[in-house]
């Protein structure tokens, strides 16, 4: 067997489904594989020790103000185009349930009938969605860091905010697998990293200099952020797919 990628390193830290069958026994018998393996290892669990902190008391209320405006209108003042497109009636329809989902599982309320009706898969199926979108737009936001001019003095305004609905988003998602016992488990430490990350961008004052903007740029590369954010963004879409 060839020597393991990063990629299949990365897959079998995070115990996913897609990583090779044979990787376990190749790094028993590779010492150079099994090398590199722990030194990856050694990375990720000294990320391991920070903890997410509960949402900000505000965080439903300030959620709510950001998606009010977004809303469409009554549909008695839109006759002629009430219907989603169907590009987005999936998306929505996730949303909808999802939010039924965390509601039943954060609260001390009885469970929603419209979650108590979903099978788990059906329930896994979600949650597997909502984690890849969220990990889209962490992917956006790191690639156009990564991309970001690192001479002057840039606005970081929108960037801090849209780090900070990330943080908030992806609380609730740690929190929802945690108590769901959910099989997504294996991507709650990835989550951690990339909390931590969008707290720092977050808590950035909104004019950064280039240092600042190179520092960041530097976190990305030496944690492999970016990259392991896309290995199981892809990972959970073929899994969706499949399911």
């Amino acid at each position: 067997m060839k020597h393991l990628t990063e990629e299949d390193l990365v897959l079998l830290y995070y115990a996913e489904p897609d990583a090779p069958p044979e990787g376990r026994s190749h790094l028993a018998e590779c010492a150079a594989c099994r090398a590199a393996a722990e030194s990856l290892a050694a990375t990720f669990q000294s990320l391991d020790e920070w903890v997410a902190p509960d949402p900000r008391p505000e965080f439903e209320r300030s959620s709510w103000v950001r998606l009010a405006p977004q809303l469409a209108p009554p549909m008695q003042s839109r006759p002629a185009a009430w219907f989603l497109p169907v590009r987005w009636l999936v998306p929505a329809l996730c949303a909808l349930l999802l939010g039924a989902f965390l509601v039943g599982r954060l609260s001390k309320e009885p469970e929603s009938p419209v979650t108590a009706a979903l099978s788990d898969q059906a329930r896994e199926r979600i949650l597997a969605i909502t984690l890849a979108d969220h990990l889209d737009r962490a992917e956006t936001l790191l690639t156009e860091i990564s991309n970001a001019s690192d001479t002057g003095t840039s606005n970081f305004t929108p960037e801090r905010q849209r780090a900070q609905d990330l943080v908030d988003e992806g609380r609730l998602i740690i929190q929802t697998i945690a108590r769901g016992g959910s099989g997504q488990s294996a991507s709650s430490t990835l989550l951690d990293e990339v909390e931590r990350f969008m707290l720092e961008v977050a808590n950035s004052p909104d004019q950064v200099s280039a240092v600042e903007v190179r520092s960041l740029q530097r976190r990305i590369n030496t944690e492999s952020l970016l990259f392991k954010v896309r290995i199981i963004e892809s990972n959970l879409r073929t899994k969706v797919q499949k399911s």
